[in-house]
């Protein structure tokens, strides 16, 4: 069993520089890129954007008429943004073909959304699964991504912005709504399309304790999943980006080190029957594997900082087995080297 692979050099550098040009974009589309056109109603020009939302649906976005500066200058702004976007995902299909991670259309539009919105650029962290397939990209490794229905965005500290998390969710043209659980009486931290099929929404913010609580974001004018041990993940996030089928997006994701650890430890707090638990342990393995031929150094100073160390080691033990199946002695050395 191997871990991972390498991208060939090539495919890396391709990868730098997307993730510059996805930097300076102003803003990104939803849905597909689209086109720019005017319709005459009534004898009047009016100037929309048409283009497929993530479900698929086509749709047309008002600009303005066409006899307008003001909306002739926005035109002019979103074709500009059309052409940049497609010249992007001509690279990032380039990247996918050669096995870089992508996110569906609608994880995308999430992503975008909450870009748009200046959440990543505030200090918010793109976590999960969606995060750590970001991350198999920034090191430049293949390797077994999981799909997943949820998008986890988590918020260390109180973000330097006011805006309703509602609104960000609504300009994703998905119908995202809240998840009422059981208790009414308990505001709700996730937002869902529902069915079966359903993509999920997840807010989480750290806790000082042990116990899994609901807190206020009054910044976002909603409410998180208070966990514990998160801190510790959320610290110096890195800059990188989100590939997806219809958009890329600069956003900031967890130290590749540091979720190596914490999914070590999270593994642990799960039932011994959770699919989660074996997905985290491979997760750190194959993570543990990369760091070791990269920067074997973040491995041992992670550790150093990571709480609750006494269960980490425990779930280090089980992480161990997987590295010395796959025969990845280097990792091994290096994970023994760092729990001394």
């Amino acid at each position: 069993m191997t871990l991972f692979s390498p991208h060939p050099l090539v495919l890396q550098t391709a990868y730098a520089e997307l993730k510059r040009q996805a930097r300076e974009q102003p803003f990104v589309l939803i849905g597909t890129p689209g086109s720019v056109s005017a319709r005459r109603v009534k004898g009047q020009s009016f100037l929309y954007r048409q283009f497929y939302d993530p479900e698929g649906g086509k749709r047309a976005d008002y600009i303005g008429p066409a006899a307008d500066d003001d909306a002739a200058a926005r035109a002019e702004e979103i074709r500009a943004e059309i052409a940049r976007t497609n010249a992007l995902l001509d690279q990032a299909r380039l990247l996918a073909r050669g096995g870089y991670v992508r996110a569906d259309s609608r994880s995308g539009a999430v992503i975008a959304a909450v870009a748009n919105a200046g959440l990543f650029r505030a200090g918010a962290v793109l976590v999960g699964s969606h995060g750590y397939g970001v991350l198999l990209n920034e090191l430049g490794v293949r390797a077994a991504a999981f799909r997943t229905a949820d998008v986890d965005i988590a918020r260390g500290a109180r973000l330097d912005l006011e805006v309703r998390f509602a609104d960000v969710l609504a300009a994703t043209t998905l119908g995202l709504t809240p998840v009422l659980g059981f208790d009414r009486k308990i505001p709700p931290t996730s937002y869902s399309t529902g069915g079966r099929d359903g993509i999920r929404v997840h807010l989480l913010m750290p806790t000082s304790g042990d116990t899994v609580a609901v807190r206020p974001i009054p910044e976002l004018a909603a409410h998180g999943t208070a966990l514990p041990h998160l801190r510790y993940l959320l610290e110096e996030p890195l800059e990188a980006v989100a590939l997806g089928r219809e958009s890329v997006v600069a956003v900031r994701v967890p130290r590749p080190e540091r979720l190596a650890w914490h999914k070590t430890l999270v593994a642990q707090l799960r039932t011994v029957t959770s699919e989660k638990r074996t997905k985290d342990l491979h997760q750190a393995a194959v993570l543990f594997a990369a760091l070791a031929e990269q920067e074997p150094a973040t491995v041992r100073e992670a550790f150093a900082e990571c709480p609750a160390k006494k269960t980490v080691r425990r779930g280090a033990e089980q992480v161990r087995a997987i590295l010395e199946q796959a025969a990845s002695a280097r990792a091994v050395d290096v994970l023994t080297s760092a729990l001394r």
